[in-house]
């Protein structure tokens, strides 16, 4: 037997070096149609040749002349060697353009090779065949097909795969399903059916990995099959619908201002349709972001659900927008199966706020009048005597009185000159006050006579206004207080003081008044004593105290 295998192999061996210099149509290696097995279990493999790359089938190609060989390269090797097809219990054999392994070994993974050739034409393609080890609950690092199942829509069936020329019709397999490692018995809504498996009201609780074990008989020896797949719950067509954008919202303005970012996020939610493309694009100003000269990214992410409903979302972004861009019109467009939805995203340049100016303006305000509330507290006589110097009308007319201050004096040459000329000159010319002098206004009949004239003329009008000297507190005003008893709570005056000198009187006098006229005030002026009393007229009346 071994003579005979070396003979075959250096016959197989001189047909491809024969053969090596004819042109052959080689497919390369399809790693796209890997085929995984598992181990200790039968394998049947068709020649892909006559499934993807020929026009012909077996038959017709044998009809022709045409020899199918079989090699294979071994594992991690490069030479490519011929299949032993006499092993025993015929453990790899051909039938037509099927390989058949009864069963699988570990040792078998390799690339397999079927050449179709004759004289005159050859072609070949091979592939890579992985046999691979299960466990106890069917886990293993094999591929596993998906089976979908729609949501609530009724009873659903799913078959046991890969089973189709293992063994004759005739013959009836002992069938045994299993969810993942438990197997499937009086399940509440999953019945197993021979090699169907039916779900009568299919639930996301039903996702997981379905596996059926089939076991039959074939020349006396029993063969397992095991096949997994996953089963996958997913959206009912009966709630399939258009695309539904979330984003950009008719809601949301996106306000920017010149060289800022701007970030517009297009969402669209895909309900689940079969064999469906779900696309999202934006569009500025009718052009796709490439088309445009405008330095914008746009980034897309997906979020599927369980029932791979999904939801994807292209952010556009700008990092330094325009005036120019924020006129712009960005729409999100967004197609499925079932239609094309579209919505415009609102872009709008951010108004100018002038928060800076505005509390400016309001401190400046509030500063400036805190300044004229203080130089009216301060200056409001000065600026009352200048209203009514200018703009003001003479008060004194029709209101009732004939003089607006009394003025008294010591008796002697210097206050008389004083009163006569600076007083009278600046009270009367200055500020327009009419005063009564004493001895030259009031009624002759010496110092201890009341008078009644002036007092009367006083009590008469609004206010009184009494000037008098440090001698007249003592002296030569004693008679006026009179005129004030019985009208204390009609009449509102005021003192001023005009001394000549130090007067060590002057806070005795002044405490007077106020218990005779608790609403009084007093005003005072000081002239220096060092100073002439010719000079006196010159200097006006400096105003130094108001209490």
């Amino acid at each position: 037997m071994g003579l005979l295998w070396c003979v075959m192999s250096l016959y197989f061996y001189g047909i491809l070096q024969s053969h090596a210099s004819e042109r052959c149509d080689d497919w390369g290696l399809d790693t796209m149609r890997q085929i995984q097995v598992y181990e200790d279990e039968p394998a049947r493999i068709k020649c892909p040749l006559f499934e993807h790359f020929l026009k012909y089938n077996y038959s017709t190609a044998h009809s022709a002349g045409l020899t199918l060989i079989w090699y294979w390269t071994r594992q991690d090797r490069d030479l490519e060697e011929p299949i032993n097809f006499r092993l025993p219990e015929n453990r790899i054999s051909k039938e037509k353009d099927v390989l058949w392994f009864r069963p699988t070994l570990l040792n078998d993974t390799g690339n397999y090779t079927c050449m179709l050739r004759n004289t005159t034409y050859c072609s070949k393609v091979a592939f890579p065949l992985e046999v691979v080890q299960k466990d106890n609950c069917f886990n293993s690092p094999m591929k596993l097909p998906v089976h979908k199942l729609y949501l609530e829509y009724g009873v659903q069936k799913i078959s046991c795969p890969n089973i189709d020329g293992f063994f004759p019709s005739n013959i009836k397999p002992n069938i045994t399903w299993y969810m993942g490692c438990r197997k499937i018995h009086n399940f509440n809504n999953v019945l197993p059916e021979g090699m169907n498996l039916s779900f009568i009201i299919a639930m996301v609780s039903n996702n997981g990995d379905y596996t059926c074990v089939v076991t039959y008989p074939e020349n006396g020896r029993t063969f397992t099959l095991t096949r997994t797949q996953t089963v996958k719950v997913v959206g009912s067509p009966n709630d399939a619908m258009p695309p539904h954008i979330y984003s950009p919202d008719d809601h949301v303005v996106y306000e920017k201002e010149p060289g800022e970012e701007l970030l517009i996020p297009c969402k669209v939610y895909f309900s689940y349709l079969k064999d469906s493309r779900n696309e999202i694009w934006w569009t500025i100003d009718g052009k796709k972001p490439e088309d445009t000269t405008i330095d914008v990214s746009v980034n897309e992410s997906v979020i599927l659900k369980v029932t791979e409903d999904e939801t994807r979302t292209q952010l556009l972004s700008i990092k330094k927008v325009t005036a120019e861009d924020l006129k712009r019109n960005y729409v999100c467009h967004a197609r499925n199966a079932k239609g094309e939805v579209d919505r415009a995203a609102n872009v709008k340049q951010k108004a100018p706020r002038y928060t800076v100016e505005l509390a400016c303006g309001f401190g400046a305000t509030v500063l400036l009048v805190v300044i004229l509330i203080v130089i009216y507290h301060v200056y409001w006589l000065e600026m009352v005597l200048f209203y009514r110097a200018h703009f003001g009308t003479d008060e004194t007319i029709l209101d009732g009185k004939e003089y607006d201050i009394y003025v008294s004096y010591a008796r002697n040459a210097e206050e008389e000159e004083f009163v006569l000329l600076t007083l009278r000159g600046v009270l009367e010319n200055e500020f327009g006050y009419k005063l009564c002098i004493f001895d030259r206004d009031s009624l002759p009949g010496g110092r201890d006579k009341r008078p009644e004239g002036p007092e009367s003329r006083f009590i008469a009008s609004n206010g009184l206004r009494r000037a008098h000297s440090s001698w007249a507190l003592e002296g030569s005003f004693e008679y006026l207080p009179h005129c004030f008893e019985g009208n204390k709570g009609q009449l509102s005056w005021k003192v001023i003081y005009v001394g000549m000198g130090i007067s060590t009187n002057f806070g005795k006098g002044i405490v007077s008044e106020k218990v005779m006229a608790p609403h009084s005030s007093t005003l005072a002026w000081k002239i220096p004593p060092t100073e002439e009393p010719g000079r006196l007229q010159s200097m006006g009346l400096r105003r130094v105290g108001h209490d």
